[in-house]
């Protein structure tokens, strides 16, 4: 399944009317135009869905017709989805816990997620203990993260707690500021702003190379509004920069390394790997 290479046009739509104030004030918020009822022109509707407990979500529908990705469930930040409870979703063998420095009986790092997306790293990451600055650039995408959050926290609050969401930023702009701060104490407060160094940066930039047709449908509508990264090899300097132990960055299993550069160590998952930069003062084991 391949979008179109055109950014895709986009309206706010929702499926009941008591929903229709909010998503109004959302599309004015964001410059977006409110779908029609009928023969609406735009190519994606973010949809305040109708969910069975008379809450919502927000969603992403592809709508224009004919289209190969349109139909089925919408995209959204479904976080509780994630298992971190069975004996499997909370072994620290997972490797972006082994990549990040996870260790038993050791405190846990402070992460910077630069590239959150739908949020999934950040998730794992803080349902293992870490705290999070999760950072996103695309204004939708957040959105969509911010709704995933809200939904997540009503039903695991101990885990949302450990993630703060910066605002609509790139991850350049966000590492760049970090570079110029200095590095916290290990023992600085769990919920450090935003502009704290951190133990960590995360760097998952959108996969490059050719699309595969096993690729996601989230995935694909995702790169769809979002496009390619063309500036990914340009955050691992700052992010080492940034990082006080470490980076973490997350790649397809048979691309190059970022910018080049041969990491100190990986960790292999399922069709993608863990590329660990380390720094002097941690063993990247």
């Amino acid at each position: 399944m391949q979008p179109p290479a055109a950014s895709p046009s986009l309206a706010v739509a929702f499926d009941r009317p008591a929903d229709r104030d909010a998503a109004q004030d959302f599309a004015a918020q964001h410059g977006l135009a409110v779908a029609k009822k009928f023969n609406d022109p735009h190519d994606l509707h973010l949809v305040w869905a109708a969910q069975n407990n008379d809450t919502h979500r927000l969603e992403l529908r592809v709508a224009a017709h004919d289209h190969p990705l349109r139909g089925g469930n919408g995209v959204a930040s479904d976080l509780l989805k994630l298992d971190v409870t069975s004996p499997a979703g909370r072994s620290l063998r997972t490797p972006v816990l082994k990549a990040v420095g996870v260790k038993r009986g050791l405190p846990r790092p402070r992460v910077m997620d630069v590239t959150a997306g739908l949020g999934e790293d950040s998730w794992l990451l803080a349902a293992a203990g870490c705290t999070v600055v999760a950072v996103e650039r695309h204004p939708l995408i957040h959105a969509l993260l911010q709704d995933g959050l809200r939904r997540a926290a009503a039903q695991a609050p101990e885990i949302a707690q450990r993630i703060t969401l910066a605002t609509p930023q790139d991850a350049l702009s966000a590492l760049n500021t970090l570079a110029g701060e200095p590095h916290t104490a290990p023992d600085a407060a769990p919920h450090a702003p935003p502009h704290t160094a951190p133990d960590v940066v995360l760097i998952d930039p959108m996969f490059p190379g050719p699309r595969k047709t096993a690729e996601r449908k989230a995935m694909a509508v995702l790169r769809w509004v979002a496009g390619d990264d063309p500036d990914a090899d340009t955050l691992l300097a700052p992010a080492l920069a940034a990082a006080t132990r470490r980076v973490v960055v997350k790649r397809p299993r048979a691309a190059p390394a970022l910018d080049g550069h041969a990491p100190s160590v990986t960790h292999g998952g399922r069709g993608l790997r863990f590329d660990v930069y380390a720094g002097a003062d941690l063993t990247a084991d």
